[in-house]
């Protein structure tokens, strides 16, 4: 079963990542453990409990940047979601998957699919 981690402030926000993750990995009949929190200190903390397999930053603007900044021991596991277009950030940062906002379960399964494509 993989472990995703959901780092994003906005608590509705967080729980539909949260649904449409599930719902990505029910349609390949796969189970998932899925951890939410607000911030990157909380991130770190669920980190340190347990090594996820992907790791869903969902924050808006250069709070985002800085939770991707600090989370660069998670390189190539990392989707990140933002308002503001960070791609090149992204791609400087080897961040596995970078998408604009509103996140939709297609940007959510595109997203997922380019990990299960390496496998």
């Amino acid at each position: 079963m993989q472990k995703v981690m959901i780092c994003d402030r906005d608590d509705t926000e967080r729980a539909q990542l949260t649904a449409h993750i599930r719902a990505c990995y029910a349609a390949r009949g796969e189970g998932v453990q899925v951890e939410g929190c607000a911030d990157w200190p909380g991130l770190a903390a669920m980190v340190k409990r347990t090594e996820p397999d992907i790791v869903v930053v969902a924050q808006d603007g250069v709070e985002g940047l800085d939770t991707i900044t600090s989370a660069r021991l998670l390189t190539g596991k990392t989707i990140w979601f933002s308002d503001l277009d960070f791609g090149v950030q992204a791609y400087w940062l080897c961040v596995a998957y970078f998408g604009r906002k509103p996140v939709t379960y297609q940007k959510v399964a595109r997203a997922l699919g380019s990990f299960w494509e390496g496998k």
